[in-house]
Order: structure tokens, then C-alpha cells, then sequence
């Protein structure tokens, strides 16, 4: 027969083994990164995660880039101080944000155009504690200036010769 100890320590050993089975909850919100045209050397991505248990994000991947860099910024508006680092962690219960002007990923050799609303698909990998890799996908959001060669035309909006232009008014007598 079993006693209440037993039955305690049995309940408490199940607790935690299931709560070391339960996959890890990534939420992914907020990606964007600015256009961008095929060819161009680089481009940055910023996003933020939020995960249910301490992860290490060792890489990512998108269809639109050669590769993915994950970059350590250490002084802000300092481009010597951008480190490409094989990973960074992730703790639990707070927001890691990869944003503007800080820690970011970078895409390198973007092999076609990226302009506004253009669907861009980004698989980030993660490890946890144990060494299980954890992939979540999100679709970056591209958004901002366009360089000219993306930007569309707009009808009627081509310059005119000053002799197309409208004769000015004459001016009102003046008394």
C-alpha cells in the first residue's frame, strides 16, 4: 500500500516531467524591414520574441537571401561596434526585441526585389536548454521609402515644358 508520501512525491515527479515535455510557446510579432533591391550586399530585419522558456536563437533563414546574420550591436549609431554573433539568448518573461538601431538580423545577397507589401517568409531556429532545435516562421513586413527603381509609375504625373504650362492671370489693376 501507497502512502500519502508517496502519492505526493508521485504527483510532484509527474508534474515535472510532463512540464519538461511541454514544447516551448515562440511568439513572433512585429517583423519589418525597410525595401530593399535584388543584389543589394544587405539588409536588416527587426522583430520581436517572446518565449515561453529560456531558448538560444542560433539561426534563420528566408528564400529572399543568400543567408541570415544574426548581429550584436554593443554602442548604438556605431557600425564598428556591430559583432555577428553565432547566437543570443532569449529569456523568459520578457520581450527580446531585435529593433532599429539595435541588435537586428541581417540578410545578405537579396536575390530579388523587395518592395512595399512584398511577402517575405523568415524562419527563425532556436535551441533550448536541452538541445532541441525549435523553427517558427513569420512573414516580414517590408515597408518604408521605395528606391526609385521600385517605386511605381504614376500616371500623369510626368513634368511639363513651361510652354505646356497654363499662361499666368493678369494681375489686378492696382489703384
Amino acid at each position: 500500500m501507497k502512502t500519502p508520501a508517496a502519492h505526493l512525491a508521485f504527483a510532484i515527479a509527474a508534474a515535472l516531467f510532463s512540464g519538461a515535455l511541454h514544447a516551448a510557446e515562440v511568439t513572433l510579432a512585429n517583423a519589418w524591414m525597410r525595401p530593399a533591391m535584388a543584389r543589394t550586399a544587405s539588409a536588416r530585419v527587426y522583430v520581436d520574441i517572446d518565449s515561453s522558456v529560456a531558448l538560444e536563437l542560433v539561426g534563420a533563414a528566408t528564400p529572399v537571401a543568400r543567408s541570415v546574420q544574426i548581429v550584436l550591436v554593443r554602442n548604438i549609431d556605431d557600425p564598428a561596434s556591430e559583432v555577428v554573433v553565432k547566437s543570443l539568448a532569449i529569456p523568459v518573461g520578457t520581450t527580446t526585441r531585435l529593433a532599429y538601431r539595435g541588435n537586428h538580423l541581417r540578410l545578405t545577397d537579396i536575390n530579388r526585389d523587395l518592395g512595399n507589401g512584398t511577402p517575405v517568409p523568415l524562419t527563425l531556429t532556436f535551441k533550448d536548454a536541452g538541445g532541441t532545435a525549435i523553427r517558427t516562421t513569420t512573414h516580414v513586413v517590408v515597408r518604408g521609402l521605395l528606391p526609385p527603381r521600385l517605386m511605381p509609375d504614376a500616371a500623369g504625373d510626368k513634368a511639363r515644358s513651361p510652354s505646356a504650362l497654363p499662361a499666368p492671370s493678369p494681375a489686378a489693376p492696382r489703384m
